[in-house]
Formats: C-alpha cells, sequence, structure tokens
C-alpha cells in the first residue's frame, strides 16, 4: 500500500508540526516534515487544487515510500524558510534543489547521494556575441530574486570580488515570461539558468534564447552541479540522513530515480 504525504502550505514559520513538544508518533511510525519552496517548474509547482507536483515532490514520495518507519509531511514555505524550518527544529529534511555551499555545509547534513546533476550557465538574447563567459559580465545587467538562490549569491560574490566593474543587478520577483521577454529585446544582458529551465521555458513561452553552457570550472564558481536533500546538523539529523541514503541507494539501482528524472525533465538530470 502506497503511503499517502500530508502536504501543507505555510505562511512564514506561525504554525507548529509539534504536538506536546513532540513530533507526531503513529504505531511506532515518526512523522518527518520535509520543508520546500514548490518551484520553480519542473522542480515543483503547487496546483490550483493546492495539490504539489514536480521532481522534487515524487523523489521525496519515492524516498518516504521505501521508509515504513517514517511518514513524510511535505510543507511548502519561501526558500529561505527551509533553512530557518531546519534551524527550529520544525523541518527535519530541506528539499528544493539545494546545491552545496561551504556555509551550509558548516549548519547542516547533506545527503550522500545526490538526485540532480545541474548544467549551469548564461541565458542572453538570441545571437549576442558579447558574452561568451563568467569574465564577460562586469557591467552587464542582471536579475536575481533575493531567496538566497544560487543566481543571487554568485553576483554578489563576483560583485565583491571586481568592485571596479561590478554586475548591475536588479533584485525582483518579475515573473518568468517578463523576465524571457527582457532577455530576448534586449533590455537585460543576462540571466543565469541551469539548462533543463531554459529548455522547458523556450519550449512555454515560444521564446528562443541563447543558452552559454560554461566549462566546469566556470560552473562550479556558479554553483555546485549536484543537489541534495539537507538535514539539521543533530543526532536526529544523522539518523534519518542514513535512511534517506539508503532509500537513495535503492532508486539508483533500480532506475527510479532516473525514470522521475526522465518524466519531468525529458532527460536523465539525476545523476
Amino acid at each position: 500500500m502506497k503511503k499517502l504525504i500530508t502536504i501543507t502550505l505555510a505562511i512564514g514559520l506561525a504554525a507548529s508540526v509539534f504536538a506536546n513538544g513532540r513530533r507526531e508518533q503513529v504505531a511506532g511510525v515518526s512523522t518527518v516534515t520535509v520543508g520546500t519552496a514548490g518551484l520553480p517548474v519542473p522542480y515543483g509547482w503547487v496546483n490550483p487544487d493546492g495539490t504539489l507536483d514536480g521532481y522534487d515532490s515524487a523523489v521525496i514520495a519515492a524516498v518516504d515510500e521505501l521508509l515504513p518507519q517514517y511518514t513524510f509531511k511535505i510543507e511548502v514555505t519561501e526558500f529561505p524558510s527551509i533553512f530557518a524550518g531546519l534551524d527550529s527544529g520544525r523541518y527535519q529534511i530541506g528539499v528544493n534543489n539545494i546545491s552545496w555551499r561551504k556555509e551550509r555545509e558548516e549548519k547542516y547534513l547533506f545527503a550522500q547521494h545526490h538526485y540532480i546533476y545541474n548544467n549551469t550557465g548564461i541565458v542572453v538574447r538570441k545571437g549576442r556575441s558579447d558574452i561568451k563567459g563568467i569574465s564577460d559580465l562586469g557591467g552587464k545587467t542582471d536579475i536575481a530574486t533575493p531567496d538566497g538562490a544560487f543566481p543571487q549569491l554568485f553576483v554578489e560574490e563576483y560583485n565583491e570580488a571586481h568592485p571596479d566593474n561590478p554586475i548591475k543587478i536588479t533584485y525582483s520577483d518579475e515573473d518568468a515570461l517578463r523576465i524571457y521577454q527582457r532577455i530576448a529585446d534586449g533590455s537585460l544582458d543576462f540571466i543565469l539558468s541551469e539548462e533543463v529551465s531554459v529548455v522547458l521555458r523556450e519550449r512555454e513561452f515560444g521564446i528562443d534564447v541563447d543558452f552559454i553552457s560554461l566549462p566546469k570550472a566556470e560552473q562550479e564558481k556558479i554553483q555546485n552541479p549536484k543537489s541534495y536533500f539537507i538535514f539539521p546538523r543533530t543526532t536526529e539529523g544523522e539518523t534519518i540522513r542514513a535512511a534517506v541514503d539508503g532509500a537513495f541507494e535503492t532508486l539508483i539501482a533500480n532506475g527510479k530515480l532516473r525514470e522521475l528524472s526522465v518524466k519531468y525533465f525529458g532527460s536523465d538530470i539525476s545523476q
């Protein structure tokens, strides 16, 4: 019998997942709350009826199926609140295409197995030739969501290292369609993105852009290409991580992880 994952929408961190100071337990089965932002497509999205879909939630469900000692409860929140929830004990797992960063590893445990391998690059107007790599970004205009994700973090680090010729960044929650329109008409010089997202956006919006694939060394300056489930640095976090790692070994060996990747992305980006 398939287990039912509970999905709730959170506003900040107002509600509590604790009952009488302890997380819910039913007949020896512990409830594990997973924090996710539920975006962007195809990593995640919330349907009009409130149900969560996408690669991240499908992988969470596949892991849960293999762990009878746990029942997973997914809570949709803002991306920064995933980390705040791990810090407070609200969440026992964080999932949202989260890549390794040194400062993150200092605070959180990363799963031993990644579930996404991203090809990261630069998106520019079709036919544009003056941007070929990271060294060409100084003085150019960019837009990033102020949510602590890799496009924002990389540009801020770049600007700290290049104060004489920084990237001109605008922070905005502007929707993806408008951003791609601005790339296409040249009013915005570039954005940083993963290739799978660009392919899907082109298909969704019918807007042609160029994706500049970068050498591995340059990609790793923007973000680590591997994404992981993360856990609090606690004894409980270590226990849950070990169980999740075991589930991932099974999902990799039986091809389920690859199957889910192909379903949502059209190709295998799981490994």
